[in-house]
């Protein structure tokens, strides 16, 4: 009797461990260094004695937000809106909220692989297409939080540290190379846009790309990616997009500026742009709902940036990172103890629902 062949390992579990592993590792020590300086018996006062008004105000400013996102993401796809098809606001919304709940629990933004699987199984959108929505978003938002970063260069530096010069000559740093690389990629695509037709056509009548099925194939799916590009037709439509990604980060900032005011904490109102800009780079590690990386980073700009106190810092960092995640954390668990979603729904699994291409 031969015996049975050895199981290879699932390659994918076992990257799944890793990457887990890897997260929650990053989270851990990000926490210790943002929390092992604090008195927790005065964080825990000042947070149990919030103003909740403020409170409140801070939720507003994040789930203003979404709204905004899922608005301009509507106009993204509104190109593909032909022949009297409609892309449900709602579903829009469930796979935003959705998306970021399981960013808020899980790690390596899992939330951002799955909105586009979500929308091209709701509306039955190419995944192709899906993707460059939301790749073109992440451009918009970049975009964004670099003109909010340029309105506090101009309005807000008066305020901070002297001590903190060399940490806002690297931001400013940061911030020119995107904003440059950003003006480029825009250009780029604005370019693009306008003239798709003719490069699909020249790929059609390309016969070194008929002897490559897997090139041909390839540029097929490349096509159907850039459906997704459509907005960047028309100028009016590029300025619309980056005024509601300023007005939406501008949400962002609100809820920055009032955290910190709930727990007792009085800075300028341009205090906000600067912890954004900060969060916007924590919420960037991949650990689990930016756990650590956006506590360190509003922790940073209080103490580095404005010199307040350890047990400040702290607890305005776990009230600010709480209003910014679990808001969708609990919209996205009620969508799915309510019924509106389905568990399956959640699984990034492929299935026949999604389709790659046109």
């Amino acid at each position: 009797m031969q015996a049975p062949e050895p199981s290879l390992p699932n390659r994918s579990g076992f990257r799944n461990i890793l990457l887990w592993s890897f997260s929650i590792l990053l989270a851990a020590v990000l926490v210790y260094y943002f929390l092992h300086n604090a008195d927790w018996k005065e964080v825990w006062s000042e947070i149990s004695h919030a103003d909740y008004v403020w409170v409140f105000l801070a939720l507003a400013g994040e789930v203003s937000f979404i709204l905004f996102r899922v608005l301009r993401w509507k106009i993204i796809l509104l190109p593909l809106e032909t022949g009297g098809k409609k892309i449900s606001s709602w579903s829009l919304l469930r796979a935003q909220v959705v998306s970021f709940a399981l960013s808020g629990v899980a790690p390596a933004k899992l939330g951002e692989v799955a909105r586009p699987i979500f929308l091209s199984r709701w509306e039955g959108i190419p995944l192709t297409t899906s993707v460059a929505s939301i790749i073109l978003e992440r451009g918009l938002d970049l975009i964004g939080i670099i003109i909010l970063w340029f309105i506090f260069l101009v309005s807000g530096t008066g305020e901070i540290s002297p001590d903190s010069k060399p940490y806002m000559d690297a931001l400013n740093a940061i911030s020119v190379t995107i904003f440059i690389l950003g003006a480029v990629s825009i250009v780029l695509l604005l370019w693009f846009a306008k003239k798709r037709k003719d490069f699909k056509k020249m790929a059609e009548g390309s016969s070194f790309l008929e002897k490559s099925p897997v090139l041909g194939k390839l540029a097929g799916h490349f096509f159907v990616f850039a459906e997704g590009l459509q907005s960047f037709q028309k100028k009016r439509m590029i300025a619309l997009l980056i005024l509601l990604s300023v007005v939406g980060w501008g949400c962002v900032g609100f809820t920055c500026y009032c955290a910190p005011k709930a727990v007792g904490i009085g800075l300028p109102a341009s205090s906000s742009l600067l912890i954004l800009a900060l969060v916007s780079i924590g919420a960037s590690l991949p650990t689990p709902g930016g756990v650590g990386g956006v506590h360190k980073a509003i922790h940073i700009a209080l103490v580095v940036f404005y010199g307040l106190s350890e047990e400040n810092a702290v607890s305005a960092a776990i009230l600010g990172h709480a209003v910014m995640f679990l808001p969708c954390i609990v919209w996205g668990g009620l969508y799915l103890v309510t019924g509106r979603i389905r568990f399956g729904d959640v699984s990034l699994k492929r299935d026949e629902g999604i389709t790659a291409g046109a």
